[in-house]
This record gives C-alpha cells, sequence and structure tokens, in this order.
C-alpha cells in the first residue's frame, strides 16, 4: 500500500472522533435552542429531536476508537475497551427525562436485540482477528499493564454479556450508566497514559516536551474536573445539571487532548511506531492473502 493512502487513513481515522463531537454539540445545541431548556444529562438527548445524531455519532465515535490502533498496547485497549462501551451507551437509553420529550419509551426487548447484535458482532470479529494472528503468527506482544488492562477489558464485557443473559431487564434499566461511567475511566486512564507513561521518551515528535506538558497539563485538569464534579454533587444537591455540565467539560477535555495528539502525529517520519505499526500491519495483511 502506498505510504500516502495509508497515512491518509491513519489521519482520517483520527479527524473523525472531534468531528462527531462537534456534530453531537451541534444537535444537542440546536435541540437547545429549540425548547428552551437544557436536560440534565447528554444521554438524555437520546428521547428529543437529537436522537438520531446522538445514536450514530456515538456508535462512529465507538467504531472509530476500535479501529485506530494505539501507539502503545495498553492504550489500543483501553481505546477499544472505550469504543465498545460507547455502542452501550448509544443502545442502552438512559432513564427517560422530564418534561416529556419527542421520543417515546423504547421496549426492552428492542434495546436487548440490540445488544445482542453487538454481542454477535464483536464476538465473531473477536474470532476472525484471533484466526488471522494465529495463521499469520502476527499476534502483538502486550506487556504486563497491557495484559492487566485486556484481562479487565474481558471481565466487564463478560460479566455485561452474563447479566443479558440473567437478568435482561436489569441490563436495561443500569448498563448505560454503568458503561458511560467506564467509559468516561477508560479516556482518563488513556489521557494519563499518553501525559505519564506511554509516551514519556518518544522521539517522534517535533517537540516532544511541549506535547508532554501539554498532555500533563490536560490530564491534571480532568483530574480537577473529576474531584469538582464529585464535590459539586455534594455540595450542590439540588442542582440537577451537574452531569451534563461535567460530561461537556471532560468532552471538551478529550477533544482538546484528541486534538493535540492529532497535531503532534500528523507528519510521522518514516521510522517512527506509528509508521513502522502501519507498514507491518501492511505486510502481514497481504501475506495472508
Amino acid at each position: 500500500m502506498d505510504r500516502d493512502a495509508a497515512l491518509d487513513t491513519y489521519r482520517y481515522l483520527r479527524g473523525g472522533i472531534p468531528v462527531m463531537l462537534i456534530m453531537l454539540g451541534v444537535a444537542i445545541a440546536i435541540d437547545v435552542a429549540r425548547t428552551g431548556h437544557w436536560l440534565t444529562s447528554i444521554s438524555a438527548y437520546y428521547f428529543t429531536s437529537a436522537h438520531a445524531v446522538f445514536i450514530g455519532s456515538i456508535c462512529a465515535m465507538g467504531t472509530l476508537l476500535i479501529v485506530y490502533r494505539g501507539v502503545k498496547p495498553t492504550e489500543d485497549v483501553l481505546l477499544n475497551l472505550a469504543g465498545v462501551l460507547a455502542f452501550v451507551v448509544a443502545f442502552v437509553p438512559t432513564t427517560r427525562p422530564e418534561p416529556e420529550v419527542a421520543i417515546g419509551l423504547v421496549p426492552d426487548a428492542t434495546v436487548t436485540a440490540n445488544v445482542w447484535a453487538l454481542t454477535v458482532a464483536l464476538l465473531v470479529s473477536r474470532i476472525a482477528s484471533w484466526a488471522l494472528y494465529r495463521r499469520t503468527r502476527t499476534a502483538p506482544d502486550l506487556g504486563p499493564i497491557a495484559r492487566a488492562a485486556m484481562w479487565m477489558q474481558r471481565l466487564l464485557l463478560l460479566a455485561g454479556v452474563v447479566t443479558l443473559v440473567a437478568a435482561p431487564h436489569w441490563f436495561v434499566a443500569n448498563a448505560h450508566g454503568i458503561a458511560a461511567v467506564a467509559l468516561f475511566a477508560a479516556i482518563i486512564a488513556t489521557v494519563f497514559l499518553t501525559a505519564f507513561v506511554a509516551d514519556k521518551g518518544v522521539v517522534d515528535s517535533p517537540n516532544p516536551a511541549l506535547y508532554q506538558w501539554l498532555y500533563r497539563w490536560i490530564a491534571v485538569v480532568m483530574a480537577i474536573t473529576l474531584i469538582a464534579a464529585v464535590v459539586a454533587h455534594y455540595a450542590l444537591s439540588e442542582f440537577s445539571h451537574v452531569v451534563i455540565i461535567v460530561e461537556i467539560v471532560l468532552l471538551a477535555e478529550f477533544f482538546v487532548y484528541w486534538a493535540v495528539q492529532t497535531v503532534e502525529k500528523w507528519n510521522p517520519p518514516a521510522d517512527s511506531a506509528e509508521h513502522q505499526s502501519c507498514t507491518a500491519g501492511e505486510e502481514h495483511v497481504l501475506k495472508a492473502l
């Protein structure tokens, strides 16, 4: 494969996530302008005129997070987990907000059918990737942190499937909140990994010290956001919009992180980790064919 085509594909994958965040934000802003009030969480816009954009953008971001290959194995595992959880957030609605909004209640059977479709698709993809890696002997070499993250991911997804089988009504009532919290946790862990572990000593960047400094500041601001959210939850118990404010701020911070990292890695040199990973993957695919 031509390097320019591979590089452009890599850039499009990275650029897609900010575009989806912008689309979701605009759809919510339009609904707020139309109705004159904010709902208490981003997830509540599932039930509004932003319904299609909410599901579509979240699923698109989930796909991009799964397809994008992290620079380090642990980052890749965390992004894959966040991508899978994004589908659960999109398919399983949160509690219906008040006042009454546009979209009616979604039957439990519809929700579980969508989640089963996701489960089967993930299972097929896992079997296919395992078979191809085994055939071509190209399984990634995971370090201890990445391996622990991988097992955490597997156990979390297994618990979700078991709950879906054994207690589908409980799953429908609670899966969205659990998946949303775990999704934000995976995103924040990814930022902290880049800021304090994964990129330490990386020389592929045109200015590694500057980007390392930016990543660490973003990570610190995210931590402050979480602490402020906990304090606000108890100090402002009567204020019902704490959740949506925290969600918007965290997504904005992730947007900044992803944009900064995209700028840093926009044109990796031919001998960089990103380029070597890309070209090695192309060679393995060609051999498999």
